[in-house]
């Protein structure tokens, strides 16, 4: 078995996606020809040409534009199921997926027919699939702290399968220090709390979401190489990073592969797990990922096995699931020289 067939195959945990980014092609051709058959593309690689962005304010603009598509309740049940199966066959094991469930007001659908639409999806993929999934709740931070107290109230009674409420958004615009509150109430209701922060902004907002929102991993983080005292606080208490290479790329947060931090974040023995953040938008997988951190970055076979077992351990999986997924790692990885690249 060839490097690229292990990576296909290896077991997989991921923890920074957004499923409103990681519907399959397939589903938002049919959800397309269904609402708007004029407009519909003639192929799948057509509509992947809608997907190939120029930059940051494009991407935005083509995320509002494949929301158009997203008008019931059932269209989310549908897309998160069909997400969670095409995740399965990445041999992706468990995934802990952001959605923000306020997102399509417009489409006159309330927040909680979403959610109720959206773990019936998962229910039923993890059912079907063998994969588990997790939900948090993104609470966003361009929608205001006014809201976001509302927004934990809609959450709070669907705890058995919210597992976290998560922040992302505009950093600079809308900094941590102004939903402390609410992440502060959520703690006490039994939620674990993540944050977007040193993605687009600077070091600091990764200090506020780790001393004011007390952010259990912090999404994205490579802004931590700006601070060495950063730096070494992150490394002594493991707190995760959930790296997302080819996303830092395609949003120009980093100006090419060869300048990511990741490697050195990772040499410098920060935590750090490797995820896909909105796949079909970037037109990327996880899989894709760790090919790119081993074809152009120097990963070893070894780093592979020790990046599934980041993530595994940096999960919110219980103390017997997580045993279970890391010994299925490590028997995938038992009879593979790893000192040897093949």
């Amino acid at each position: 078995m060839n490097n690229t067939d292990l990576i296909a195959r290896m077991p997989k945990v991921e923890l920074h996606l957004h499923l409103e980014g990681a519907f399959t092609l397939e589903f938002l051709l049919a959800q397309i020809q269904h609402y708007d058959p004029g407009q519909a593309p003639v192929s799948l690689e057509d509509l992947r040409q809608r997907f190939i962005l120029r930059d940051f304010d494009h991407f935005i603009e083509t995320w509002f534009w494949k929301n158009r598509y997203f008008r019931s309740a059932r269209d989310f049940e549908q897309s998160t199921y069909q997400t969670l199966a095409s995740l399965s066959q990445q041999n992706v094991v468990h995934v802990e997926a952001f959605f923000s469930p306020w997102d399509f007001a417009e489409s006159g659908l309330a927040a909680p027919e979403i959610i109720e639409a959206t773990i019936a999806g998962k229910l039923a993929a993890e059912w079907d699939f063998g994969i588990s999934c997790y939900l948090i709740a993104d609470l966003v931070r361009d929608h205001g702290h006014q809201s976001a107290g509302s927004r934990l109230k809609d959450v709070k009674k669907y705890r058995d399968h919210i597992i976290a409420i998560g922040l992302g958004g505009n950093e600079a615009r809308y900094p941590a220090r102004l939903f402390a509150d609410v992440f502060t109430e959520a703690g006490q209701s039994g939620f674990h709390r993540v944050a977007h922060a040193g993605e687009a902004a600077g070091a600091g907002s990764i200090r506020e979401a780790l001393h004011l929102l007390h952010a259990e991993r912090i999404g994205h983080g490579i802004a931590a190489v700006q601070d060495p005292e950063l730096m070494a606080e992150l490394r002594d208490r493991q707190i995760p990073l959930e790296i997302c290479p080819t996303s830092n790329l395609m949003t120009r947060v980093v100006d090419d592969l060869a300048h990511h931090p990741v490697r050195e974040l990772y040499q410098e023995g920060l935590l750090v797990t490797i995820n896909s953040d909105d796949p079909t938008m970037f037109n990327s997988t996880l899989t894709n990922e760790y090919q790119l951190l081993h074809d152009q970055l120097g990963f070893s076979l070894s780093d592979m096995r020790q990046l599934a077992l980041n993530a595994t351990h940096a999960s919110f999986l219980s103390p017997e699931e997580m045993h279970r997924i890391t010994q299925s790692i490590d028997r995938f990885w038992q009879p593979v020289n790893l000192n040897q690249e093949a």
